[in-house]
Parts: structure tokens; sequence; C-alpha cells
């Protein structure tokens, strides 16, 4: 037998037929956002439409900053990005060369996260960090 009450499931929960002007839009959960709010562009490459992030959007997506991914690229950790965005017509700071931005593909961004859950690098003192860079070093993502 049909629920009785399932008659109005099509309806809105308020009276009439306009939005209460005090109700905000339903955002998602951070919970059961995977990135955490960053949110990847899309970029041709090759003549292909990717999902790219940028290394900011990346260190949002697994909680720690830039420069700390920036770290882990120089030591080795992190293979150095395989693609930038182009880089800025004017210089930026003087005497610098500007490279472009990191990009880093959706494939890499979940191998990172899967890897990070998996070592329990998160936990910072009890993370297995060598395996965590073995694994990093011999299964990254082109």
């Amino acid at each position: 037998m049909k629920d009785p009450l399932d008659f109005f499931n099509d309806l809105p929960d308020y009276p009439g037929g306009r939005t209460p002007k005090n109700r905000g839009k339903k955002v998602k959960a951070i919970a059961d956002d995977r990135y955490n709010g960053a949110k990847p562009k899309k970029y041709i490459i090759n003549g292909k439409e990717v999902l790219m992030f940028t290394i900011g959007d990346l260190a949002k997506a697994i909680g720690k900053r830039p420069s700390t991914l920036r770290v882990w690229e120089h030591r080795g950790w992190l293979p150095k990005a395989k693609y930038r965005t182009p880089k800025p017509v004017k210089q930026q700071i003087p005497e610098k060369t500007s490279q472009g931005r990191r990009l880093y593909s959706l494939e890499q961004v979940e191998f990172l996260l899967e890897a990070i859950d998996r070592f329990k690098v998160r936990e910072v003192n009890h993370g297995d960090w060598n395996g965590f860079r073995k694994h990093i070093k011999d299964n990254w993502p082109q």
C-alpha cells in the first residue's frame, strides 16, 4: 500500500509559490565533500578537456598549505608537476622568472588522498611516512 504522504513529495516545504527571502540555499556539507571545497578547473591539454587542480586547490583538498606541498616536491616526496598554467605575460617579481602555476590531474589528487588515508599521514607522529613516500614514488599516476 502506498503511503498517502508521498502525494505531497513534489511540493516545496514552504507555503505559496515564492521562495522565502531569508532561506539560504542548501549547501553541501564539507564532510560529504571529498575535496574540502576545492574545485578543479577545465584545461585543454593535447586537444582534450581535462579537469586539473592548482597547487592551492590540491592543498585545500588534502588539508595542507601550498608551501607544504612545495616542500614535499622539493624533497622528492611528490613528483614535480607535469603541467603548469601559461606563464604570466608581465614579470610579477623583479629578477624572478615565473613558470606558471602547478597543475595536478583529478587522478593524481584522488591517488594522493587515498595514499594519505592509507598511510595515516595526517597523524604526524603516527603516520607511515616511509611507506607513503615509497608508495608515491612507485605508483604516482602520469
